[in-house]
Order: C-alpha cells, then structure tokens, then sequence
C-alpha cells in the first residue's frame, strides 16, 4: 500500500499520514457497504488492505453526533457519508480530497485487480461520496 499512498502525497499534495488516513477511510466506507467477506474476497489481492483500514481515523465528538443525526435522516448512505465527512474532517481534509482520492484509488485497484474489481469498488465509494 505504500506505492498507493505515495501515488497520493504526490497527486495531492497531502502529507503521508493524510494520504494513509484518507484512503483507509474510503476503503473502510466501502467494506461497510459492501459487508466485510464481500470486500475481502473482492480485494484479499491487494496486501496491506487490512492493515491501512485499522488506521482509518475513528470517528468522535461531534463526528459521531453528525453521523448519529445523518443515519438518522439518510439512513446508512447518510451514515456513510457522514464517516467520510468525519474522518477526513479529523485528517485536515475535506470532501473536496475525498473526490480527488477516489479516482487515484480506483485507478491503483485497476491496475493490481482489474476492471472488475475497480468498478465494483467505485459503485460501493460512489454510495459515499
């Protein structure tokens, strides 16, 4: 994973520890939605996946509140993007690089998975963003 966090920091230009904690939050988004057997059979190729998703910063404080409130009123794709919302929020990020990361991760997927996999990340990530 470090190639793909690399590939952030420089298409970004984010630190490293943005660049980590932003693509754990969207691939942790995704295994939500997708449920946790379907994301790891979908993307148990790529090595390091779990690994970066234990760093995804945990939601807190008003984050949690917010993503309680949007649950609530958007039921889980409210939740969703509330997480996102709330760990990018914690990184010194915002939506805006969550929109940019996407593509750089999916891209990454495509070419160590395939299109397949790529495509059925993007509709989970799509869900959220």
């Amino acid at each position: 994973m470090k190639e793909l966090v690399d590939q952030l920091v420089k298409g970004l230009k984010i630190d490293e520890r943005q660049a980590r904690g932003g693509a754990a939050v969207l691939l942790k988004a995704a295994r939500d939605k997708l449920g946790a057997q379907d994301f790891s059979t979908m993307l148990g190729g790529l090595g390091g996946v779990d690994e970066l998703i234990r760093q995804a910063p945990q939601p807190g404080g008003l984050g949690k509140l917010f993503g309680g409130l949007a649950s609530t009123v958007g039921g889980s794709h409210g939740a969703l993007v509330a997480s996102i919302l709330s760990g990018f929020g914690s990184l010194g990020l915002n939506a805006e690089h969550a929109k940019q990361m996407a593509p750089v991760i999916l891209q990454f997927v495509r070419g160590r998975l395939g299109p397949e996999t790529a495509d059925k990340l993007e509709k989970a990530l799509r869900a959220g963003l």
